[in-house]
């Protein structure tokens, strides 16, 4: 008997130790840096601040960000290279960038893989992100470079629009052999390509610079960043030709991720659906006066008609039968994520 109580004894006084490490792992206070290229003047970088006060808010300030926004401490590509090194523990770059590290999310790239309507293609994309096969798809980034999607900001300042300095484009035609800057992420010169354009890859840190002084001929961003970083200042034309979005997306290291209590897990999930729908809600309420205040710094914005668009997206279809791409998103593969982007209502 005296047994059985000393083994009833130490079992509990085991259960006490392992119950108090639990606690005191759970109100573990942690102060986060995140790093990101989102201008707190855009919705994307509005959406990273809301993210990080909900978070705060609903865990009692066991959790605190420290922000470094609009590229601050890390462009794009350097923050998520921070990020891997463990330099800091959140970091945001867009789905397009990402592709300097894994070609899986080509697919969000791809042109006019959502409709270019700001209030229909964000929700897509959303909505594909967040289904089975989006879900497969993140998976294997995780394996593949230990990166986690918290959440993302997918409308960003919307589709893609093309500011040019000089040339004005209605239809393909007219970006024949044109040079465009495009970003380090290999999809952007097969779309380029496909067109007929004279893709550059230029650094995003450089772009500005690079077409203030001419050393090429077109941009390609959403509306907001377009202003915001004063494209609009040089540019004489700015085309809605709306093929792509750039999502930002918050990223975290897997491993890390993984030793973060389940509870301050649970609600970063949590708040990151909640941050997508508000950043998609906040860029659709500022987009018209992005556009008024592009063109009055004197640029013209060219609304495409429908035939024009049909254009360009006939255009862009060889871009899907290209091997560079069919290699990371099969027919079967597009097809299903074409299937879970369509909305119900």
């Amino acid at each position: 008997m005296l047994k059985s109580f000393a083994a009833r004894g130490t079992a509990a006084t085991a259960a006490m130790f392992v119950s108090g490490v639990f606690c005191a792992a759970s109100a573990q206070d942690f102060n986060f840096t995140y790093a990101g290229y989102p201008s707190p003047q855009i919705s994307s970088g509005k959406a990273v601040n809301f993210f990080a006060e909900e978070v705060e808010k609903r865990t009692d300030g066991r959790v605190k960000f420290t922000i470094h926004h609009s590229g601050s401490l890390y462009q794009e590509e350097k923050a998520i290279e921070a990020l891997l090194a463990g330099s800091i523990d959140f970091a945001a770059a867009g789905t397009s960038t990402i592709g300097v590290f894994t070609r899986h999310y080509d697919w969000v790239n791809l042109p006019y893989i959502v409709s270019g309507d700001l209030t229909v293609g964000p929700r897509q994309l959303l909505q594909m992100i967040n289904s089975e096969v989006g879900q497969e798809i993140q998976a294997r980034v995780e394996d593949e470079i230990g990166l986690k999607l918290v959440f993302i900001m997918p409308s960003n300042g919307g589709a893609r629009a093309i500011a040019t300095r000089n040339v004005r484009l209605e239809v393909p035609a007219d970006i024949q052999n044109v040079k465009q800057r495009v970003s380090l992420a290999p999809l952007d010169m097969v779309i380029n390509n496909e067109w007929g354009a004279n893709p550059t890859p230029i650094p995003w840190a450089d772009t500005f610079t690079g077409f203030s002084q001419g050393m090429f001929e077109g941009v390609q961003i959403p509306i907001p960043h377009i202003h915001n970083v004063g494209f609009d200042e040089v540019a004489k034309y700015v085309t809605m030709v709306n093929f792509q979005y750039l999502p930002q997306v918050m990223w975290v290291r897997t491993d890390y991720w993984d030793s973060l209590p389940e509870d301050i897990r649970g609600i970063m999930t949590e708040v990151g659906q909640e941050a997508a729908h508000y950043e998609m809600r906040v860029d659709q309420e500022a987009h018209q006066s992005f556009r008024e205040a592009i063109t009055n710094r004197g640029a013209e914005i060219i609304d495409l008609t429908a035939e024009q668009m049909a254009m360009w997206q006939a255009a862009s279809q060889g871009v899907y039968e290209s091997e560079a791409v069919a290699e990371y998103t099969p027919p079967e593969l597009l097809e299903r994520l074409r299937m879970a982007g369509r909305l119900s209502e």
